[in-house]
C-alpha cells in the first residue's frame, strides 16, 4: 500500500478524456482499474507518466472540487434552467417566511434591518436567476481546468526537482575547485608569492559557495515536499522520485503552430465554458459580450501557441548548443591533460578545465530538461490550458 497516502477517492483523468465533458468527475471504484494499475499508483514511487492519475486520485483540491460539483448537481441540477428555477424557489421560500414586525414591537429597528437585508437577498437571487449563464457544465469545465493546472504544476515541480539537483552538482564541483584554489593561495602565501588578502578572498569564495549549496539543498527538499503533497503523500513522507523521460524529438519535429492552434482553441477549458455560457445567455447584450470575449480568446490562444512553439525552438537550440559546447570542452580537457602531464600547465589550470568540462556535461542535462519543460508547456496550451478570459460572469 502506498506509504502515508490518502484513501482512493477520485477517478482517473483518462476517464474524462474518453467519456468527454458530459461525464462527471466521479470516483474510480476498485474495479475501475486493474490490480496492476492500482499497485503502480499505490507504491511509494513518483513517476512522471503517472502524475495525471495521481492528481486525479489523491489530490486534496481535486477531491474537494468533486464534492462541490456533486453537491451542485444535487442542489441545482445540470441545466441553466434548473439552476435559475432553483434560485427562484429559494427566493420565494425566503420571501414566504418573512415576518414583518409591528412598529410597537421591542427590537423593531433591528428586526426591520434584518428584513431589509433579506429583501435585498431575495432581489439578488431573482436577478441571478434571470441573468445567470452558469450550469453544471460550466462548473465542470472550471474544475477540469483546475485539475489540469494542478497536473501541469506537478509536472513542472518534478522537472524543477531535477533542475535543482543539477544546480547542486554544479555548485559542489565549483566548491571543489575553490577549495583547491584556497590550498594554492595558502601555498603561494607561505612561499612568499601571495598575500593574506588573497587567502582571505579564497576563503570568502568558499563560504559563498557553501551558502549556495545549502540553498540548493533547501530548494530540492522544499520542492520534493510540495510535489509529494500535490500527489497525495504527506509532507514528511519519502517517496522515490524517478527520472524524467527523454525528450520526444519526433514530437518536437511534428509541431506545427499554424495547424495546432485549432486544437488549442477547441480544447481550451475557458473557451468551452464561454461557449456554454453563450448557449445559456438570455439577453442580447450578454450574448454580444460573450461573442466578443470568444473572439478575443481565439486570438489570445493562437498567440499562446506561437509563443509556446518559439520557446520550444529556443530550448532546442540551447540544447544542441550545450551538446556542442560539451564536446568542445571534452577536447579541451584532453589537450590540457596532456599539457599537465608534460608539466606545461599548473594543477589548478588542469582542475579548472576539468571543472569546466564536467559542468558542460551537466549543462547538457539542464538544457534537456528545459527543452522537456518547453514541450510540456506547449502541449498544455494545446490540451486545455491556453489563455482566454472567463467572460460574462453573472
Amino acid at each position: 500500500m502506498k506509504g502515508l497516502r490518502c484513501a482512493v477517492s477520485l477517478g482517473m483523468a483518462g476517464i474524462l478524456a474518453v467519456m468527454g465533458p458530459g461525464a462527471a468527475l466521479g470516483a474510480t471504484p476498485e474495479f475501475g482499474r486493474s490490480a496492476e494499475e492500482w499497485a503502480t499508483l499505490r507504491d511509494d514511487v513518483i513517476e512522471y507518466g503517472e502524475i495525471a492519475d495521481l492528481i486525479h486520485e489523491y489530490n486534496a483540491t481535486v477531491k474537494k472540487n468533486q464534492i462541490d460539483l456533486n453537491t451542485f448537481r444535487k442542489d441545482y441540477g445540470e441545466t441553466n434552467e434548473q439552476w435559475s428555477n432553483r434560485y427562484r424557489e429559494l427566493a420565494d421560500d425566503l420571501e414566504a417566511n418573512l415576518i414583518y414586525p409591528d412598529v410597537d414591537d421591542a427590537g423593531y429597528a433591528s428586526m426591520m434591518s434584518s428584513i431589509v437585508s433579506s429583501e435585498q437577498t431575495i432581489k439578488q437571487m431573482r436577478e441571478t436567476a434571470d441573468d445567470s449563464m452558469e450550469d453544471y457544465m460550466t462548473y465542470y469545465y472550471d474544475f477540469s481546468s483546475a485539475e489540469a493546472l494542478l497536473v501541469s504544476q506537478a509536472q513542472t515541480g518534478m522537472i524543477n526537482y531535477y533542475l535543482n539537483q543539477l544546480k547542486l552538482q554544479t555548485d559542489l564541483k565549483q566548491l571543489e575547485l575553490l577549495q583547491e584554489a584556497l590550498r594554492s593561495a595558502i601555498s603561494r602565501r607561505d612561499l612568499g608569492l601571495g598575500t593574506d588578502v588573497q587567502v582571505l578572498a579564497a576563503q570568502e569564495n568558499i563560504k559563498n559557495a557553501e551558502k549556495a549549496i545549502q540553498d540548493d539543498q533547501s530548494a530540492i527538499d522544499t520542492g520534493k515536499q510540495r510535489l509529494q503533497v500535490l500527489l497525495g503523500w504527506t509532507h514528511d513522507a519519502s517517496p522515490e522520485v524517478r527520472e524524467i523521460p527523454q525528450v520526444d524529438m519526433a514530437r518536437v519535429a511534428a509541431m506545427n503552430p499554424e495547424v495546432d492552434k485549432a486544437q488549442a482553441v477547441e480544447n481550451s477549458f475557458s473557451m468551452k465554458s464561454n461557449r456554454r455560457k453563450l448557449e445559456n445567455a438570455r439577453s442580447q447584450d450578454k450574448q454580444e459580450d460573450l461573442k466578443e470575449t470568444i473572439r478575443e480568446a481565439e486570438q489570445s490562444i493562437s498567440a499562446s501557441v506561437y509563443s509556446g512553439y518559439q520557446s520550444v525552438v529556443a530550448a532546442q537550440a540551447a540544447f544542441e548548443l550545450s551538446q556542442a559546447q560539451a564536446a568542445l570542452e571534452q577536447k579541451n580537457l584532453a589537450a590540457t591533460e596532456r599539457q599537465f602531464q608534460l608539466g606545461n600547465v599548473s594543477r589548478i589550470d588542469y582542475l579548472t578545465q576539468k571543472n569546466t568540462t564536467e559542468t558542460a556535461q551537466i549543462n547538457v542535462e539542464t538544457a534537456r530538461l528545459n527543452l522537456f519543460q518547453a514541450v510540456q508547456a506547449y502541449d498544455w496550451v494545446l490540451n486545455g490550458l491556453a489563455g482566454g478570459s472567463q467572460g460574462g460572469q453573472s
